[in-house]
């Protein structure tokens, strides 16, 4: 970049889905070039955590379906590009995991559909709470909370290992005893934010399971301790069939088990309550899932922030926030078009102040901000957060 006002611009990704009226919305130019864009990415939607028979928690009718039947439904049934099978490690033996492997391999058609091996991982007690392990591979050891026995162990393990691999944490809010109170910024990208146990994204959000919530496991107070966690959606059916509850979409480059895992793993997601709800999102053309690095000497540089939005809707929508730190700060009502459509950029004027004047010199003024969208079906969605990382220097 040539200065250090360059440095906080970058060109906008070209998504699969925009319609020219979206893009004339979302962006200053009416009519942008193919150099316009810094990359080309393709959305693609999947369940990344369903159970099956192998699951005692699944045992119950008419959606006892094995790793078979279930891959079948996601493709067919769901409509879904991809499944991740995340049945509980500590029930399964090494039969009957080679035996789902060999399911997934067979399942798998990459450009078409993935089956994307996994697995839940849930250590006796409780305390660390229960975790998904997302690999790039279909030659690798099954692993489980007997074994690894919390989450820094199985870290060092997973980090050691001669194959790829995330975790991600899911219904900690409803663990009374589960601790995240760390994490692994390397191998742990994402925080599931809705399930077929409701809405965690903060206490007292619409759709959350008022019965055995707690305060400091939600998504929010996990932003809020400073993780670089983007949002993922899956059904964690207890039992349902895959696509019956959240759904993720996952922006790469092609269908395949590597570009979902790279997708995932810049945090290039978006999480719904189980429609299709198309979003994207960035910050001075930053993407979802960025960290954006600066000093108290840049903070002029990086405004005014031009946080661009884009919504198709399965449905009317209601509203579409913008949210700061776990507070929204600006509201969008009204569509400019079809109802179901909305997209827009807003322009943040000015650097952080507190209230009167700005504010300068050694201030810590990071922030995260991501979108969430309400429909008038009462769906939900929402983008992974993009991080404004200040650093002091000297």
């Amino acid at each position: 970049m040539g200065n250090v006002t360059e440095a906080f611009r970058r060109k906008h990704w070209r998504v699969d889905w925009f319609v020219p009226e979206l893009d004339h919305r979302k962006y200053a130019k009416a009519f942008r070039e193919d150099d316009d864009y810094s990359e080309d990415v393709k959305l693609f939607w999947g369940d990344p955590h369903t159970h099956t028979n192998l699951s005692p928690c699944a045992h119950v009718d008419p959606y006892n379906q094995s790793p078979a039947e279930s891959c079948r439904h996601a493709r067919s049934a769901a409509g879904l590009d991809f499944l991740a099978i995340c049945d509980h490690a500590e029930h399964l033996s090494g039969e009957q995991w080679a035996q789902c492997m060999q399911t997934a391999r067979e399942h798998n058609d990459p450009g078409r559909f993935v089956a994307w091996p996994a697995v839940e991982w849930s250590p006796q007690g409780g305390l660390y709470g229960h975790r998904n392990i997302y690999y790039n591979d279909y030659e690798v050891p099954l692993v489980s909370g007997r074994d690894r026995i919390s989450p820094p162990r199985l870290w060092e393990f997973l980090r050691a290992a001669p194959f790829d691999a995330l975790t991600i944490p899911h219904h900690a809010a409803r663990e009374a005893t589960a601790d995240l109170s760390r994490t692994d910024d390397d191998l742990e990208p994402a925080f599931e934010i809705f399930s077929g146990w409701g809405n965690e994204e903060y206490y007292g959000a619409p759709m959350q399971d008022t019965d055995r919530c707690m305060t400091r496991n939600f998504a929010v107070d996990c932003l809020m301790r400073g993780f670089r966690m983007g949002f993922v959606a899956g059904g964690d059916g207890h039992p349902a069939p895959p696509g019956d509850s959240g759904i993720t979409g996952i922006y790469t480059d092609g269908l395949t088990l590597d570009g979902l895992f790279r997708g995932l793993k810049r945090r290039r997601t978006i999480a719904t309550t189980g429609a299709k709800i198309l979003l994207d999102f960035h910050v001075n053309g930053f993407p979802m899932g960025s960290v954006i690095p600066f000093n108290q000497h840049q903070v002029s540089s990086l405004f005014p922030l031009e946080i661009g939005v884009a919504v198709q809707g399965t449905f009317p929508i209601a509203k579409v926030e913008i949210v700061e730190n776990g507070v929204t700060v600006f509201t969008k009502t009204k569509p400019r078009a079809r109802l179901d459509q909305m997209a827009f950029l807003w322009r943040r004027q000015s650097g952080p102040t507190d209230g009167s004047r700005l504010i300068h010199g050694p201030n810590n003024v990071s922030r995260f901000i991501y979108v969430r969208v309400t429909q008038h079906d009462g769906h939900m969605g929402w983008t992974s957060p993009i991080w404004l990382d200040f650093y002091y220097e000297e």
